[in-house]
């Protein structure tokens, strides 16, 4: 897995930088998510969309206090699977984000965020490893206990494809190859995620 070793050396970044805070006494806050995943539709060869399928995704987001609000690694990871091409893989996140807090009613605080990291991509249809990948989110967290919240959140989050247009693929079935056309140099998806956050 790629995936590991990226997160590990940001994972240790992001320690570093906030030992200072943590020894302030904030508090950490792990928060494991289901989600599902939106993806925009490519273009094959001859002007038919290629479909990337919607799919369930589980991402995870570690976190510290940061003035009004936190800052922290989110983690996130999906399978692929395109309508027509061979070769399913995944997409997994790997961001550095930010987010700012308000209360907006007693047990209830709104965020608003971004982050900004890598993509580890390991599908055949797209050329490169790792995209450079960015996002913003917004959501809604309930404080059902002292250390205890239900969060849920929406993120736009957006690959960037290195100003190449096309890639190479195969037929499901016949094993053709084919072409696959994005319609801009970035690859972007929606994901809506349901957590439940807890502090330590």
């Amino acid at each position: 897995m790629k995936v590991l070793p990226l997160a590990s050396v940001i994972g240790l970044l992001m320690l570093t930088t906030t030992s200072s805070l943590a020894a302030a006494d904030n508090n950490v806050y792990v928060t494991p998510y289901v989600g599902y995943s939106f993806s925009e539709s490519a273009t094959d060869e001859n002007g038919n969309k290629v479909r990337v399928q919607d799919d369930p995704h589980f991402a995870l987001a570690l976190e510290t206090d940061l003035d009004n609000g936190r800052v922290g690694l989110f983690i996130s990871h999906q399978p692929t699977e395109v309508k027509g091409i061979q070769g399913d893989g995944s997409l997994t996140y790997v961001h550095f984000q930010s987010a700012v807090r308000y209360q907006s009613y007693p047990q209830v605080d709104t965020i608003f965020g971004l982050s900004l990291g890598t993509t580890v991509s390991q599908v055949d249809w797209l050329d490169e490893d790792l995209l450079f990948s960015a996002g913003v989110f917004t959501g809604a967290e309930y404080k059902i206990s002292h250390n205890t919240r239900l969060v849920f959140e929406a993120r736009w989050l957006a690959n960037r494809l290195d100003g190449q247009s096309k890639r190479a693929c195969q037929v499901q079935g016949s094993g053709a190859d084919c072409l696959i056309r994005f319609d801009s140099e970035w690859l972007s998806q929606w994901q809506t995620n349901l957590g439940l956050s807890f502090s330590f």
